[in-house]
């Protein structure tokens, strides 16, 4: 490794390392901020905090890399511009195409990241984020549930006990609204109540007693009461999540493999969703090469130094290279464009448009 892709490796690595924990620290906040209905409930310990983050960071780390990548090109080739660095490095005869062996090596190395990431460790983290958000529902409707006090944290579901035996998790006069079927909801009054978990913690269970059950239909005048000694009622927490966010995925958990034995069981339409994921997480993991392809003529290239152009830059090649996904994405799923060619389309676009930057700054000799 010469002398030059060294310190070009430097002026990429440093910016690239702290924009990624920065980006990473931002998108978990925001995901925390959509679940503090949950998260935040009296039964939530430091240990599950921890272990939230350690599940998550795979799946940060795949939104972070790309985005944070970008930034350190544009940043830090661009200080080299700022600097006259480029201007000399110009007279000593090294050419625009040259500079781009350092940003393509590491875009490559990034690429290889999160493609094993997609493959592996995101799958994996996002089941165990399912799984722990069941734990803690289940947890904050066993222990946030007071005396006298109405409990809506769940999904279509109200709760309210006259009294609560927190310690025993024993209920005195229990109230249950269910509106998991909204043209016949539930209304199930019982004197005494006990709550408790099946399947592995995934269903949370009300055992009620001496009670009844009240149904109408909202679509006709039908009105029913049914009268009980003893009767239970289950709810996949993993379905009823809090009312203020959502943090479970479907098909983000599922391996490459998974997703292409689930594409050849199910009917086309289905399949093709199966497929466009698939094809979706690789045109995202190949993203940073696209980007160094882009990103390097660019911040070489430009007339006008600058931070401030420097993000601004990034933010909106990434917007765009996002609403450029998306929509192909749903071309794809559509069936309007094949899924390989509408995973990789928008990685296509931006090579070729750094192709075409780099050919001009090449014959301009432009390198400020």
């Amino acid at each position: 490794m010469t002398r030059l892709s060294r310190y070009l490796l430097q002026e990429l690595l440093v910016p690239l390392g702290v924009w990624v924990a920065f980006m990473f620290l931002l998108l978990f906040v925001m995901q925390f901020l959509r679940g503090t209905d949950v998260l935040l409930g009296s039964s939530v310990t430091i240990t599950d905090l921890g272990r939230l983050v350690a599940y998550y960071t795979p799946h940060f780390l795949m939104s972070a890399l790309p985005i944070a990548f970008l930034l350190a090109i544009l940043l830090g080739m661009g200080r080299l511009g700022e600097d006259r660095e480029l201007t000399a490095l110009q007279a000593l005869g090294v050419s625009p195409t040259r500079l781009l062996f350092a940003p393509m090596g590491v875009a490559v190395a990034v690429s290889v990241l999160m493609l094993l990431i997609t493959s592996t460790a995101q799958p994996w983290g996002l089941t165990r984020v399912r799984e722990l958000v069941s734990e803690v529902i289940r947890k904050n409707a066993v222990g946030d549930v007071k005396s006298g006090t109405f409990y809506e944290d769940l999904s279509d579901l109200t709760l309210y006990a006259e009294q609560v035996s927190s310690s025993e998790g024993k209920w005195t006069n229990v109230l249950l609204h269910d509106e998991r079927e909204p043209n016949s909801p539930l209304l199930v009054l019982a004197h005494r109540g006990q709550v408790g978990t099946s399947s592995g913690g995934e269903v949370l269970s009300f055992a009620l007693e001496d009670g009844e059950v009240h149904r109408s239909g909202r679509a006709s005048e039908d009105y029913s009461v049914i009268h009980f000694d003893r009767a239970e009622i289950r709810v996949g927490v993993g379905a009823s999540m809090g009312k203020g966010g959502r943090l479970t995925y479907s098909k983000e958990e599922l391996t490459p493999s998974e997703l292409i034995q689930a594409a050849s069981e199910t009917s086309e339409e289905k399949a093709r969703g199966f497929r466009m994921a698939l094809h979706s997480r690789l045109g995202g993991a190949l993203a940073p090469i696209a980007f160094a392809l882009l990103g390097t003529p660019l911040a070489i290239g430009r007339r006008q130094a600058g931070r401030a152009w420097g993000y601004l830059l990034t933010m909106g090649g990434y917007v765009l290279y996002y609403l450029l996904s998306r929509v192909f994405e749903q071309l794809g799923q559509q069936g309007k464009l094949p899924a390989a060619l509408a995973g990789q389309l928008a990685n296509v676009i931006f090579m070729l448009v750094g192709a075409m930057a780099l050919y001009r700054v090449s014959r301009s000799g432009t390198v400020r």
